[in-house]
């Protein structure tokens, strides 16, 4: 569906072998099974496999990844998510304090305070500052693979 809400922004990041990741979880993974270079006409083809974790790079965590019985992210309609009202919480400052800070109530209800209620049907978004640590991830996770 067309979005007339104005203007939309590509967020995602790159996913490729240097892609930042939880330590405890598989690396990206790209397997080049065969090219037009190694197939011949007329079946000259590209084909790859992928291997990676599910929460790699861009995506969106439906609410039962963190809600007992909550959605999983199949039963999330795409009018959700686009041309809805968004609403951002910005937690990044106690992120920044505790790397497994969890969003609380009061956060919420101390948002609503200061910028006014989060509307019925929206979309919302929690800052993190966690996109910032990425880039520097990706610089480690590449100069690793250098140095190896």
């Amino acid at each position: 569906a067309f979005c007339a809400c104005g203007s939309a922004r590509d967020c995602g990041w790159v996913l490729d072998e240097d892609a930042p990741r939880w330590p405890t979880v598989c690396m990206f993974r790209k397997q080049v099974l065969r090219s037009p270079e190694t197939t011949a006409f007329p079946g000259a083809r590209g084909k790859q496999s992928f291997e990676f974790n599910g929460g790699s790079g861009t995506h969106v965590d439906a609410p039962a990844h963190f809600i007992p019985g909550g959605r999983t992210i199949d039963q999330l309609r795409p009018e959700e998510l686009v041309g809805v009202p968004l609403a951002v919480i910005d937690i990044e400052a106690t992120c920044i304090r505790n790397a497994d800070h969890a969003l609380s109530e009061e956060e919420v209800l101390s948002d609503e305070q200061r910028h006014g209620a989060i509307l019925l049907g929206s979309l919302v978004c929690v800052r993190t500052g966690w996109a910032k640590r990425y880039l520097a991830g990706r610089a480690a996770i590449a100069d690793r693979r250098r140095l190896s």
